[in-house]
């Protein structure tokens, strides 16, 4: 699940960025897992788009203001809870697993902050259907549901790699014509490819990299499909185990991600000037990307496994740069 726009985007996709933390590029152990997955996502300032207006002319005169910029605040709540089924079967020498992920969340948005592509432009130019204005707003709900059917795990002495493949369903609330939705308005399939490799023979050491490939599918009642997202989650860990009834292991070290656009918007109008093309043209090659880091650190107890990370973004492209909190409990 997660929260996108184009060109001003929100959590930057449909995959909520920090969702795997560290030791992220390894399956489950076998067994049935539940995670409840809590993050707090807050950005503000003017970087919820960065087009401004389009000049043409001998003079630069102002032709069409894109209107799509300008300060806003976000604040966002997701509530992830994941069920895991981590099998004893066998596939091509990996352990098979599969899981859903049914996200909550609650958005606050005002000024120009939005969850939704924001393409203002002139209807009598354009052709574009218009998109209710709104000053703030406050919505809550199912977003949409990620399912994996495909979850292989391979386990070496010193790396575990995994491949994973899902999607994710339109299955929360969308008004092609509000400018906050919590619910994305298009099916995004998924590709994963991960792995954890550990520096030392006791596996305390460890690096990990967990990247997928997002294929978004075209928006319900719009005219365009957002290009292909290619996230990628790292970590950087030391492992403590404890000789404790209660706590049996402590692992610290630093998180990240990032995130690229992979292909080009696609706007499915035609454009009947000069002018139209431009702008067309301008927001279909719109890129956009960001980057985050922070600390972690998981705690494995008697009752399950807890973990904390904070991620500070930069480097954002085309994207607001914000700050992220999350907690997991894995049971």
């Amino acid at each position: 699940m997660s929260l996108f726009a184009t060109p001003a985007r929100a959590q930057h996709g449909d995959w909520v960025l920090g969702t795997n933390g560290l030791l992220s590029g390894q399956q489950a152990p076998s067994g049935i897992h539940y995670s409840n997955i809590w993050s707090y996502y807050h950005a503000s300032g003017s970087n919820f788009a960065e087009l401004g207006p389009l000049k043409c002319g001998p003079r630069d005169r102002v032709c069409l203001d894109l209107n799509v910029g300008g300060n806003g605040n976000l604040d966002l709540f997701v509530d992830q809870n994941v069920f895991l089924w981590t099998s004893p079967y066998k596939i091509l020498g990996a352990t098979y697993g599969l899981l859903v992920d049914i996200p909550f969340g609650i958005a606050d948005a005002n000024g120009a902050a939005s969850l939704e592509p924001i393409l203002t432009l002139d209807r009598r130019s354009l052709t574009l259907p218009s998109i209710q204005a709104s000053q703030s707003a406050t919505k809550g709900s199912i977003t949409n549901m990620y399912v994996e059917p495909i979850n292989l795990g391979w386990h070496l002495r010193q790396l575990d790699a995994i491949v994973s493949s899902g999607f994710f369903a339109p299955s929360g609330p969308y008004n092609s014509n509000a400018k906050l939705n919590i619910g994305f308005g298009h099916w995004t399939g998924v590709f994963g490819l991960g792995g954890v490799a550990y520096a030392d023979t006791e596996r305390t050491w460890s690096l990990s990299i967990y990247t997928h490939y997002l294929l978004y599918g075209s928006q319900m009642g719009r005219n365009y499909t957002l290009g292909d997202d290619v996230p990628l989650e790292w970590g950087a860990a030391k492992s403590f185990n404890l000789s404790n009834d209660i706590f049996k292991q402590v692992v610290l070290g630093a998180v990240g991600y990032a995130q690229w656009q992979a292909t080009n918007n696609q706007i499915d109008l035609n454009p009947t000037t000069k002018v139209s093309a431009t702008a067309i043209d301008t927001l279909e090659h719109r890129s956009v990307q960001i980057y985050a880091a922070g600390p972690a650190i998981n705690l494995l107890t008697k009752y399950g496994l807890f973990s904390l990370r904070y991620y500070d973004e930069f480097g954002a492209n085309a994207t607001p740069s914000g700050r992220q909190l999350m907690f997991t409990v894995t049971l």
